[in-house]
């Protein structure tokens, strides 16, 4: 049984369901630009002239129900996607965002995970707990106490904060990675209800990803709506700086890395391998690393500027014998996510079809269980539920 202050089985989205031919025809134009056709291009795909698809556009031409599954077929999208309006706490950010192509893919993407956390939710397959900081963050120190709260929030007090993706799902986030390309978008963050959904970009090297994570859980656990975030380790603003400094004290919390730091002392001057070490038992970028020992003052800006010039190589992690572990390594789906889709499948709730969409073709029909066919009367309780 879902434990979320929203209601199971109803809507925890703000869906507008679209009411003309002419908004539909929007949509089917979005999605045509998004996917970089022309309007000759897909006509020739679904057997129309480039006219009728003008007309399609411009809400003067209808399309019926075989018509708009081809159209959906092509875009590789739901028909739903083109009948409603986006998600409001994505589509109320849209006319603040450039139009850049970097962050129209994030948004396609978080569009498509919250409404695959949606249909999760609304089959009564999908919950989580719900966590907030219980104060805000306005300053520096503040940001270090928040950071301190969530990881007694996550059950890890002290010391490398592992399996990121896992964890932060304890308060209510799931976290998604996908080869977003070599781009400038870091990652970006939606409410879904009570649920967030944090999504970070793979193709960046695997200390990035847990910060862009971190970052992430940030924005949730503050009660933000929507972000999309850029150059994550560049703060854009106050609220952005405050939020580096939450993730950096989140995964290198400054008690258990002094403690460490004098551990390391004891065997090693130089603190260059230190720092190594330290990257990799707390799986965080070289930057990350450096920049935090400086916050807490273990190096002097001299070393800072020393150590940022001479990045580790995969020899050092060798040379050392010590192994710097991945995670996020995309396609990563959040794990209570990928058990309440295939938890619907095996229910008969959704099909094998899209059970492998929802997972992302991470999974072949024939890898998925055996579906069970539950008796009506076990039903009994849920519907008695939502009446």
């Amino acid at each position: 049984m879902c434990e979320v202050s929203t209601q199971p089985g109803r809507s925890i989205m703000e869906r507008v369901r679209l009411s003309s031919w002419a908004q539909i025809g929007a949509r089917v134009a979005l999605a045509r630009e998004r996917a970089g056709f022309t309007q000759f291009q897909l006509g020739d795909r679904l057997g129309l002239h480039r006219s009728a698809v003008s007309r399609v556009e411009a809400g003067q031409r209808p399309l019926d129900a075989l018509e708009l599954a081809r159209v959906a077929e092509v875009f590789g999208r739901s028909v739903d996607w083109f009948l409603t309006q986006p998600a409001s706490v994505i589509a109320s950010r849209r006319d603040g965002l450039s139009r850049d192509h970097d962050v129209l893919r994030l948004e396609d993407e978080l569009e498509r995970v919250s409404r695959d956390v949606e249909l999760l939710h609304e089959v009564r397959t999908l919950c989580l707990p719900v966590s907030l900081l219980p104060s805000g963050v306005s300053d520096l120190d503040e940001a270090a106490a928040g950071a301190a709260a969530a990881r007694g929030l996550l059950g890890v007090d002290s010391g490398p904060l592992l399996d990121l993706q896992g964890a932060v799902e304890k308060v209510g986030l799931l976290a998604f990675s996908f080869d977003l390309g070599p781009s400038v978008i870091d990652g970006g963050y939606v409410r879904v209800g009570d649920i967030g959904v944090a999504l970070v970009n793979g193709t960046a090297d695997p200390g990035r990803r847990r910060f862009n994570l971190a970052h992430e859980l940030g924005h949730h656990l503050l009660a933000d709506e929507y972000t999309a975030d850029f150059g994550v380790g560049t703060a854009r603003d106050d609220r952005e700086s405050l939020i580096n400094a939450f993730a950096a004290h989140l995964l290198m919390p400054g008690p258990s890395l002094r403690a460490r730091w004098t551990q390391l002392s004891a065997g090693c001057e130089d603190f260059r391998t230190r720092l190594i070490v330290l990257a990799a038992e707390y799986r965080v970028s070289w930057s990350a690393a450096v920049s935090q020992a400086l916050t807490l003052g273990l190096i002097t800006r001299a070393d800072f500027d020393l150590l940022q010039a001479r990045r580790p190589t995969p020899a050092d992690y060798f040379e050392i014998g010590i192994r710097f572990e991945e995670e996020l390594k995309p396609v990563a789906l959040a794990p209570g996510y990928a058990q309440a889709a295939v938890r619907a499948y095996r229910r008969g709730v959704i099909s094998a079809d899209r059970t492998i969409e929802l997972l992302r073709n991470t999974v072949t029909a024939e890898d998925l269980p055996v579906a069970n066919e539950t008796p009506l009367e076990a039903l009994k309780p849920d519907f008695e539920s939502i009446a």
